[in-house]
């Protein structure tokens, strides 16, 4: 089963491949009576240009058309592109539909459930020293937090378990999965941006268990459905990728169905992704 990420990506990837298929058929319509014919060139070693001949299917003979720029030549090379590209898109949509119905992604949890019960483990433990680290990092990232206003504390509507407010219950479930797993994080740290436009305030930037420096980003993505929220994520994205962040390394996504519900195995697998990568 594809992550929500994964799959929006892959979707947009196949709407792209069968646009382009569509547009590359029409214009292989318009152009078929050069479908499937030959081309071969001569050339008089008295003179620097080639001479060019074209075979049509059912035709057992090349009829001379004449130098590189006759239309007749551009239109066989034009066809025979557009023959092995609508081959390859179909061969690529087959592909991603594969992908679409088989991909497992990887987090420890699925591991286990493929071994026999008594192979079975507790997925690796995070280090001592990274909760020395992280404990030093949360101090003296909730300092950075202090120098900045707070983002629409009117919104917070609920607590988390160590006091935090935060504004859905979807964020409540993020982040406590995130803190129940052993990460430390800092719900809406302020972050900078390069284009020297307003702070961002991500929904949870955990530091890293793996190299104990770098901070990755977690955002709740609720309402797709709605387009001025997709325009909104869209600028967002654009934003953090502006300034060096990049999406399944140090930029994750968790995404919330029609009515914001997000989907705790999406979270599961990030988490998994974090202890895992980077």
């Amino acid at each position: 089963m594809l992550d929500s990420e994964l799959k929006l990506r892959l979707e947009y990837e196949r709407t792209i491949l069968e646009e382009t298929k569509k547009s590359y058929i029409m214009r292989l319509d318009q152009i078929s009576f050069s479908k499937g014919s030959l081309l071969k060139r001569t050339k008089n070693k008295h003179h620097k240009n080639y001479y060019y001949y074209v075979k049509h299917p059912g035709s057992s003979n090349y009829k001379y058309v004449g130098r590189e720029g006759h239309r007749e030549v551009k239109h066989v090379r034009e066809a025979r592109f557009l023959e092995n590209a609508i081959e390859r898109i179909n061969r690529d949509i087959v592909l991603i539909k594969s992908l679409e119905e088989g991909f497992l992604p990887f987090d420890p949890g699925s591991v286990n459930e493929t071994l026999p019960k008594i192979y079975r483990t507790d997925a690796p433990p995070l280090s001592k020293l990274y909760e020395r680290e992280g404990k030093k990092w949360l101090s003296s990232r909730l300092e950075h937090q202090k120098l900045f206003p707070e983002n629409h504390p009117e919104h917070k509507q609920h607590r988390t378990s160590d006091g935090i407010m935060v504004k859905s219950v979807s964020e409540l479930t993020l982040y406590e999965m995130i803190k129940g797993a052993g990460l430390f994080q800092v719900y809406e740290l302020p972050l900078p941006m390069k284009d020297f436009g307003p702070p961002m305030y991500p929904d949870s930037t955990v530091l890293s268990p793996i190299d104990m420096k770098t901070e990755i980003i977690i955002e709740y993505v609720g309402r797709l459905d709605l387009r001025e929220y997709r325009d909104d994520f869209a600028k967002k994205v654009g934003r953090y990728i502006a300034c060096g962040y990049k999406p399944g390394v140090n930029l994750f996504f968790v995404f919330g169905d029609k009515y914001g519900r997000v989907d705790s195995m999406q979270i599961k697998k990030v988490i998994a992704d974090i202890v895992g990568r980077i």
